[in-house]
């Protein structure tokens, strides 16, 4: 027994010593990289937009009832989210939208929904089964179109970063499920051959689309940019080919005309804005990440939490944390800032940038914030999958834009893969010609997103 205390004590001892080295080499944080400096002032000199221009506080209050306005919820909303921000002690103010509004679910519509996803054959046709009862249903829907048009005239986009991650993001599904009518009405104004209507919608549709695409200031905000535009593409493309073909060039917009600019596939904007709100999010977990796990997951915060969070609290650095995802992400930005053609290259350099960032983990160097490496560690991870799937709007263009000229000009589908073959538009990161699916009569560009979203399939 008195060996056993010996050797009990002892191993107490070594790891108090342990600790107490730890704390030593933690006293102190680091103070912000160049890099962190950088993302500040691109997120800081963000272009203004007025909050009658601004889609994003549109987007806040879209999914309320029919009845009330949705910039002035929205405007409720987002001072809302500022109060909290500048208040985070302040948890009386709720949501000023409890809740979004229910529509009643039409199975014409759910239909659509369903088939206009990523599947262009299959949207072709469920659109082509709902000409009959459209008249019947899109009348009940008009409300939900005419506030998606209203969206479409904001010609700004600047976000509020929520100030933690139980705030509320806007509702995108009412919104993309309202995008889905209007390329309804547009696939249904093509059937009455009316060119200037079908072009008036898909330009304002792409074009408030690429402006949220390069004004994005969050991960999940580029995302949605991104499936309303394979969407638009897609369904846009359908509407396109109902017209006779002598009016489908004329009735295609002039926002398919023109590449996908530098601006618009950058990172760097986007990867500020997340930036910041991951050290929102940091910071919370600074104050006592056991904590701010507990009751990110509903648990009681206890004695015992607290006492792991005194354990943990300084062995957590958080400039340094944030020093390291900001070089990261940084890093990645500029490798990722070339042009098309370069892209598969770029997204590998990128690549190893992100795996890059968990070198540090289980290493001596690890000793020093050991608990901000785990966790820079485990946020680097899920940034590869992201910028093939921006990249890839560049092919669905090109192919959607292949496929209406060969339209116009009435090309032979015999003749159609020499025509593809010699066309000067390519895929974009090979420069290789697109691919003719003749089981399906369809122009296939397939891009680096793997699965069925990355095959971009434009019906002939």
């Amino acid at each position: 027994m008195k060996g056993l205390g010996w050797l009990t004590g002892g191993a107490l001892a070594l790891v108090a010593s342990c600790y107490i080295a730890l704390l030593l080499i933690n006293l102190r944080d680091q103070p912000p990289s160049e890099f962190a400096l950088r993302l500040e002032d691109i997120y800081r000199n963000r272009p203004a937009v007025a909050d009658a221009d601004n889609g994003y506080i549109y987007v806040m209050g879209f999914s309320a009832a029919p009845e009330a306005d949705p910039h002035e919820m929205g405007l409720q909303r987002v001072a809302w989210l500022r109060h909290r921000a500048e208040h985070p002690e302040d948890q009386s103010p709720s949501d000023p939208l409890p809740g979004e509004y229910q529509s009643p679910q039409l199975p014409a519509f759910e239909k659509i929904r369903d088939a206009c996803g990523w599947g262009a054959n299959s949207c072709d046709r469920a659109l082509a089964e709902s000409d009959a009862t459209l008249p019947e249903w899109l009348p009940a829907e008009q409300w939900r179109v005419d506030r998606y048009r209203t969206l479409l005239a904001r010609p700004g986009w600047l976000e509020t970063l929520p100030p933690d991650v139980m705030m509320p993001l806007p509702a995108y599904a009412p919104v993309l499920d309202a995008q889905r009518l209007l390329l309804v009405k547009a696939h249904s104004l093509a059937g009455q051959q009316d060119a200037d209507g079908v072009r008036e919608i898909l330009e304002r549709d792409v074009h408030f689309w690429r402006g949220v695409l390069t004004d994005s200031d969050i991960l999940i905000s580029r995302m949605i940019a991104v499936a309303a535009l394979s969407r638009h593409f897609s369904m846009g493309n359908l509407a396109l080919r109902r017209l006779p073909p002598e009016m489908q060039w004329a009735a295609m917009p002039e926002a398919w005309r023109a590449p996908f600019t530098a601006d618009e596939l950058s990172w760097h904007r986007c990867f500020a804005g997340e930036w910041l709100y991951a050290r929102s999010v940091l910071s919370q977990i600074a104050t006592g990440p056991a904590a701010a796990e507990a009751a990110l997951h509903g648990e009681n915060y206890g004695f015992l939490t607290r006492l792991q969070d005194l354990a943990i609290e300084p062995l957590f650095q958080l400039q340094d944390t944030t020093n390291q995802s900001a070089e990261m992400l940084v890093r990645a930005a500029d490798a990722l800032q070339v042009p098309i053609e370069q892209f598969t290259e770029a997204r590998t350099s990128a690549a190893e940038i992100f795996a890059s960032s968990a070198a540090r983990v289980g290493t001596v160097a690890n000793l020093y914030n050991p608990v901000g490496d785990m966790l820079a560690s485990v946020a680097s991870g899920s940034y590869d999958s992201y910028p093939p799937r921006v990249a890839d709007v560049e092919g669905a263009r090109r192919a959607a834009v292949l496929a209406t000229e060969l339209r116009s000009r009435k090309v032979d589908v015999a003749n159609i893969r020499a025509e593809i073959e010699a066309s000067a538009l390519r895929m974009p990161y090979t420069g290789a010609p697109f691919v003719w699916d003749s089981k399906a009569q369809a122009i296939l560009f397939i891009g680096l997103v793997p699965g069925e979203r990355g095959q971009h399939s434009f019906k002939y």
